[in-house]
């Protein structure tokens, strides 16, 4: 007996402009990048019209440049509302939405590459890293290995932090999320 596959499909709504961030906090740019995901497949990432909910889970991403929060923009993997990556952020709250259509595992390199942004010992996003010191912590446990390769699962915490290395800020995921 064969296993069906539902896939839910929501329309993408519009997102409109992107939020102004705070009075003295900047975005290291924008969601939707020249250089990054422009609808085409990115690292076997698709790009649809509506959002993919057969499977859906969150992970959190803080970035930290001498102890100070940047903010992580809103609109990644959203393009010119036609369409949104499997991976994507709504918001500038750092949680990353992975919404595929069967289960999978996402990295940290596929959302940099669709941001169209580095991830590297010399530069995350628009930042240069001071000195090179670039800490990566994943789950509150320092990360020795490439960041690339960390793995976005269900509640996954990412905290790169750039410069002055500060203890790493815990997250709260949304009660039922």
């Amino acid at each position: 007996m064969g296993v069906g596959l539902t896939v839910v499909v929501t329309k993408l709504s519009s997102p409109g402009p992107a939020p102004s961030p705070p009075p003295g906090v900047v975005y290291p740019s924008p969601g939707d990048t020249s250089s990054g995901g422009q609808g085409q497949t990115v690292d076997g990432i698709q790009c649809n019209a509506g959002e993919m909910l057969n499977f859906h889970v969150h992970a959190h991403l803080t970035i930290l440049r001498n102890g100070k929060q940047v903010l992580v923009p809103p609109y990644i993997g959203i393009v010119d509302n036609t369409c949104l990556y499997w991976l994507h952020t709504h918001d500038d709250s750092g949680i990353i939405h992975m919404e595929a259509p069967t289960e999978r595992t996402f990295n940290l390199r596929q959302l940099f590459d669709i941001w169209g942004y580095p991830l590297s010992a010399t530069g995350v996003a628009t930042y240069d890293v001071p000195n090179g010191d670039l800490t990566v912590f994943v789950d509150g446990k320092q990360w020795t290995g490439d960041p690339y390769d960390i793995e976005l699962v269900s509640h996954t915490q990412v905290v790169i932090e750039l410069g002055t290395v500060v203890p790493p800020p815990p997250y709260v995921f949304p009660a039922g999320d």
